[in-house]
C-alpha cells in the first residue's frame, strides 16, 4: 500500500503524513483546522483559506494574470 502526501499526493514512507518538500513546523495543527472547518460545512475552497492551508491562488479563488 503506497503512502502519499496529505498536501501534494507525492508518494511517501508510512510513517509520515508530508513529503520533504511539503512540511514545515505546525502544519499538522493547520491541517487540523482546515479539516475541522470542513466538518462544520465549510466549503473546500473557504476552509483552505481561512485555515491558512492554501492560499487563495493555490486554492482557486481565483486565476492570478500572467
Amino acid at each position: 500500500m503506497t503512502t502519499r502526501c496529505r498536501r501534494c499526493n507525492t508518494p511517501i514512507q508510512e510513517h509520515t503524513r508530508w513529503c520533504d518538500d511539503c512540511f514545515y513546523v505546525g502544519i499538522d495543527e493547520v491541517y487540523e483546522e482546515y479539516q475541522s472547518m470542513l466538518a462544520e460545512g465549510y466549503r473546500r475552497i473557504d476552509a483552505a483559506v481561512r485555515s491558512g492551508w492554501q492560499d487563495p491562488i493555490e486554492a482557486g479563488a481565483y486565476i492570478e494574470d500572467e
